[in-house]
């Protein structure tokens, strides 16, 4: 059973890696490098890299902890009566506060949970700029497709004017017919140019937010050849457990656990050691010693730690939450990929039918079959049809782009 089960999660896994390799062997995407430089200059990444130079720096302090040596100097004047003299006195001490009670080690497991969390962060933002240049980008592709169905539908619309003029100069047409297949073609022209405006206006928001990035070619036709099988657990588990939102999670809570363990041992105070060295009555005495200071804990540092433990939990529950979210985003989304692929195969399959319906409604109009309000309502179906199958290929292409990123099948950009 075991066994049964290992090589169904094996094929799965593998169908899905050929799925998505197929997917974008076709060139809809764009250039991995061209990803690179513009995630590189996306504001969101250098506010990150900028949090996580802060956020290592405080790491290095962390480490050394903040602990510094005192040089005290004290001048004094000593004045006797009998018999009246003045002598002048001074003294010169170094303190330095010691960390015990496992302190330093502490810290230092601190400032390397610090210094994880900033760099995941920095790789969360940068995944997140990943996501919002796909989406911008199949925007594009998405209205690119729009405009290019409304091309064809005020091509043809174009002929079948062309069409009715001839037939209304061999008499076969009444001049009502020509009226209309003008007025469809007007309409067709006005659908077109609210499509190239909609496209010119989706390209220039991912212009102006990920600059030099260039814009969706042709899609290929055989971009959908390959369907993914059901996913294995182990796929869910990779989605959530490679995800950035969830190690950012767990350093997180590394990060408030270490930091609360740290607060714990603050409840035992360090004391303070230092040597000073006094001259008396004008250097006839001379005085070496040893001082020692311990401050005594009372309730601020028990709250602290109290405080601390509770940011701890708090982290932990987010991490929980985190995790329950991430596998349910990946069971969304693998389900709506094979949704909308089912659903761009039953498009296409209509469009071609529609197609060939369409096809004998223009020779039946031709040949004075039938009438051109018939023509009419068989195109305008004609059109809907595959204006539906190109926005469906491209909202199935979308979903398996965007899941193939979220399982770091595609940009990879940890590195």
């Amino acid at each position: 059973m075991k066994r049964d089960l290992y090589v169904k999660r094996l094929a799965a896994a593998v169908a899905m890696t050929v799925w998505s390799a197929v997917a974008h062997a076709g060139g809809y995407l764009p250039d991995e490098a061209a990803v690179r430089e513009a995630i590189a200059g996306s504001p969101d990444v250098m506010t990150a890299q900028a949090r996580r130079d802060a956020a290592l720096a405080r790491a290095v302090g962390i480490r050394a902890g903040t602990a510094e040596t005192v040089v005290r100097a004290i001048g004094q004047g000593r004045s006797v009566r009998e018999p009246s003299q003045r002598f002048a006195e001074g003294q010169i001490a170094v303190e330095r506060p010691l960390r015990l009670w496992g302190k330093a080690d502490a810290d230092a497991r601190l400032a390397d949970a610090t210094a994880e969390a900033a760099n995941l962060a920095v790789m969360d933002a940068r995944h997140e700029s990943s996501r919002q240049i796909l989406s911008l980008w199949f925007a594009v592709m998405r209205a690119g497709q729009a405009r290019l169905a409304a091309q064809d539908n005020a091509r043809a619309a174009g002929e079948l004017v062309a069409m009715t003029a001839r037939r209304i100069q061999m008499g076969d047409a009444a001049r009502l017919d020509g009226e209309l297949a003008a007025s469809d073609h007007a309409r067709t022209q006005a659908v077109l140019a609210t499509a190239a405006a909609a496209e010119q206006a989706a390209l220039a928001e991912l212009r102006g937010r990920f600059p030099g990035l260039g814009e969706p070619g042709p899609l290929a036709d055989a971009a959908l050849s390959v369907a993914p099988h059901d996913p294995p657990e182990a796929l869910r588990m990779d989605y959530v457990r490679g995800s950035h939102e969830y190690r950012l999670a767990m350093a997180q809570e590394a990060q408030a656990l270490r930091q609360a363990t740290r607060a714990d041992l603050e409840r035992k105070p360090d004391p303070t050691v230092g040597m000073f060295v006094s001259i008396e009555r004008g250097g006839a005495e001379r005085i070496l010693g040893v001082s020692v200071a311990m401050p005594l804990g009372g309730e601020h540092r028990r709250a602290v730690a109290t405080a601390a433990a509770a940011d701890a939990e708090a982290a932990a529950r987010s991490r929980m939450a985190a995790e329950r979210r991430l596998g349910t985003e990946f069971d969304v989304q693998y389900r709506n990929l094979l949704g909308k692929r089912s659903t761009a195969q039953a498009q296409a399959e209509a469009a071609r039918l529609q197609r060939i319906a369409s096809d004998r409604a223009t020779r039946a109009y031709r040949a004075g079959e039938s009438g051109l309000a018939e023509l009419l309502a068989v195109r305008r179906s004609l059109a809907e049809a595959l204006l539906a199958e190109r926005l469906a290929r491209v909202d199935a292409l979308e979903a398996d782009s965007r899941l193939s990123l979220d399982l770091h099948q595609m940009w990879d950009l940890d590195d």
